[in-house]
């Protein structure tokens, strides 16, 4: 190889070195945005993971409380019943 083959060579090899070192900064760039993208990721899967734990314990909360309602229901249908039945009874049985 002549002096001149061997300096174009050296000059590819540095030119696709550079290329190799942009390339890897780049890399290095996309790599730190994903690693940022994916922590603002994990902190809204979080966020999600402890709101539906708070809606679960609300719609417990809530079952309980139609529960007790419908109970408070039956109770004042079955008071209201015997208020009727007096009255009709008041009444001689005429609405």
């Amino acid at each position: 190889m002549s002096n001149e083959e061997i300096q174009r060579m050296m000059e590819f090899i540095i030119k696709r070195q550079e290329n190799f070192a942009e390339n890897v900064e780049q890399l290095q760039e996309l790599h730190a945005r994903g690693e940022a993208r994916l922590t603002r990721l994990e902190s809204a899967f979080v966020n999600l993971y402890n709101t539906v734990a708070e809606l679960g314990k609300a719609q417990t909360l809530l079952t309980e409380k139609v529960s007790d309602l419908a109970e408070a229901q039956v109770h004042t249908d079955q008071r209201l019943n015997v208020l009727i039945d007096i009255l009709e009874e008041g009444r001689n049985g005429k609405s």
